[in-house]
């Protein structure tokens, strides 16, 4: 993967893009959302979703089943699995308070805030590129599938109440993964076309097409996705981890919430059916090549070349939760250690202080550009109360390629310099 990221850095290079040198103040992209301060972030990625028990069944749950409690010390997990036995005695006609705010509410979709998951594209964030998901939202959106859940199938099925838990959240997980995951897929597009035709397409389309139409009916990269989100649950790998009342109680809660989201992402289920599916992505490669919502470029030419929008490098381990500080993950964590962060005011003091680096102007936007003689020049986001974990890889990449449980020892001063510091190259 990290050469894969590599190949296409030089890429944008060739043709004179520098992620660390746009024009955006990314902090302005639509639909991308930042890590706040008081959050922590944590690598997780498909296999180790995946990688989890076996389904536990049994021949008939016992009466007791639903006050089962998870076996962890994690208050967030508990009254989350509270909500959830009062949805299920709910389903069988014993009314809590919890439940009843939680069907009123339900009435209207209501997204937790701040933003829930996002993607950040190579073209703006270089090594920071990535999906970045929410773990509140994910305990969020796993209460409004339950509440779908035939839950007398459920109990029939002989799911025990461990596994109900990771479908659900697993669930949750999916929903927010497959969206996020069409925006890469979008990206790739873009890189096909800047290899192909010499011109960047991605960025104008960007610009002149998807945050105009930001939030409005006519953005059909939102509805796009949504769709997908929904289409690719029956995918083998996706189907295969779900007991059939859970894929169908997921599939009922976007057909169900889809409609009721902001306009752009409202209109997802029309594009569910395949033939409208196909028509819209052709439009959509139609508005990337031609950077305008106005087509030059018939939608029907696509039929000729219909895989150019899948991805260009796959992005199951690219992917970061985000929790609260000192919470425990409810996922695998993978390479990075929940607690790893540091905001930009942080990493400028250390390498400014510890390392020989000075500010110097030339940052676009707020970004914060660092020099040192004979070093590579260092780019960081302006006034991030916490930087990704792609832009803290790049700094220790700097260093020698240091894996990012070194990060504190990097703010401490505490990292040896190498060599090609010390002796011009």
């Amino acid at each position: 993967m990290s050469q894969t990221i590599e190949n296409a850095l030089a890429v944008l290079r060739a043709h004179d893009i520098d992620p660390y040198e746009a024009e955006e103040d990314i902090a302005d992209l639509p639909g991308v959302g930042t890590i706040e301060e008081g959050e922590t972030v944590y690598a997780t990625s498909l296999e180790d979703i995946f990688r989890d028990e076996p389904t536990e069944t049994s021949e008939g749950l016992a009466p007791e089943w639903d006050w089962w409690e998870p076996n962890r010390d994690d208050e967030r997990l508990s009254e989350w699995w509270r909500e959830i036995r009062e949805i299920i005695r709910a389903s069988e006609g014993q009314d809590g308070p919890l439940f009843s705010q939680r069907r009123r509410q339900r009435q209207t979709y209501e997204a937790p805030e701040p933003l829930c998951a996002w993607y950040c594209p190579i073209h703006f964030f270089g090594h920071g590129w990535g999906i970045y998901i929410r773990e509140r939202c994910i305990f969020h959106v796993a209460l409004d599938i339950a509440v779908h859940v035939d839950w007398a199938a459920v109990k029939a099925s002989g799911l025990r109440p461990a596994e109900i838990v990771r479908q659900l959240l697993r669930s949750a997980f999916y929903v927010f993964f497959l969206h996020e995951q069409f925006h890469h897929k979008v990206e790739s597009l873009g890189f096909r076309l800047l290899v192909t035709t010499g011109t960047d397409r991605y960025r104008p389309y960007k610009t002149k097409v998807y945050r105009p139409n930001f939030l409005k009916p006519t953005c059909l990269e939102e509805s796009l996705a949504n769709a997908e989100s929904y289409r690719r649950l029956t995918e083998p790998r996706y189907k295969k981890r779900h007991a059939r009342p859970m894929l169908e109680a997921v599939q009922a809660y976007l057909a169900w919430s889809i409609p009721r989201q902001p306009p752009g992402y409202a209109q997802g289920m029309h594009y569910v059916p395949e033939g409208a599916y196909r028509k819209g992505l052709y439009t959509l490669q139609s508005q990337v090549l031609d950077g305008s919502l106005t087509l030059t470029t018939p939608a029907t030419h696509w039929s000729v070349a219909p895989d150019v929008i899948t991805s260009l490098m796959s992005i199951d381990a690219d992917i970061y939760v985000i929790l609260p500080a000192g919470a425990r993950p409810i996922f695998r964590a993978g390479s990075i250690d929940p607690g790893a962060t540091a905001s930009t005011a942080q990493l400028t003091s250390a390498l400014t202080r510890h390392y020989g680096y000075s500010q110097a102007p030339g940052g676009k936007g707020s970004h914060v550009k660092l020099v040192k003689p004979n070093a590579p020049n260092i780019h960081l986001p302006g006034n991030r109360p916490v930087v990704s974990p792609g832009m803290v890889k790049q700094v220790l990449g700097v260093f020698g390629g240091y894996p990012i449980s070194r990060l504190p020892d990097l703010l401490r001063g505490q990292l040896p310099q190498p060599k090609t510091f010390l002796s011009p190259p």
